[in-house]
């Protein structure tokens, strides 16, 4: 019984797609409503969290190569496809950003009374880009979801020239 279970959950979709669907179903509340939109933030993030470690069961730390590895047609004129794949350095970063977008979902918890909604979309989709990152095999999509990660964060920026000054000192701070 325990195998079929290991069958059933060893693809690596599964974390990436919870932050999406967690981050849309906000969309569809009204900003008086904070507490579903709290709750249905948090509880997206605690079932990716609780999602990442399965595949380090199964995990086989003798090999280099990349394991658990899903294909997915994107653009097949362009031949461009979504390759997933897990090595063992990336496992644990997975296991880390899915370990701490709950804390900062709570850390900004009684902050959360103007700005709510966008604030529990920007984290889970923040989320959603770094598993991304991380488990990408595709040399194209795995420098796009890089370059992706800051424009969440800037979603809060009032101006929109402060918005690039914060983007270029991101950048040139890690370049």
């Amino acid at each position: 019984m325990l195998e079929h279970f290991f069958e059933c959950y060893s693809d690596l979709s599964g974390p990436i797609l919870c932050p999406v669907l967690g981050s849309i179903t906000p969309l569809f509340i009204p900003n008086s409503r904070i507490r579903p939109i709290r709750l249905i933030g948090l509880c997206a993030s605690l079932i990716t969290f609780l999602y990442s470690p399965v595949p380090r069961i199964q995990f086989d730390p003798s090999t280099a190569k990349s394991q658990f590895v899903e294909s997915l047609r994107w653009l097949p004129y362009e031949n461009i496809n979504f390759f997933f794949g897990i090595d063992g350095i990336s496992l644990f970063f997975v296991i880390l950003t899915t370990f701490l977008i709950p804390i900062c979902i709570l850390v900004g918890w009684s902050g959360m009374r103007s700005y709510g909604k966008e604030y529990i979309t920007a984290s889970l989709i923040r989320e959603f880009l770094m598993i991304a990152v991380f488990r990408m095999l595709d040399p194209l999509l795995f420098y796009v979801f890089p370059e992706s990660v800051p424009i969440p964060m800037l979603c809060g920026a009032e101006h929109l020239l402060f918005a690039g000054i914060k983007l270029f000192l991101c950048r040139g701070l890690v370049q």
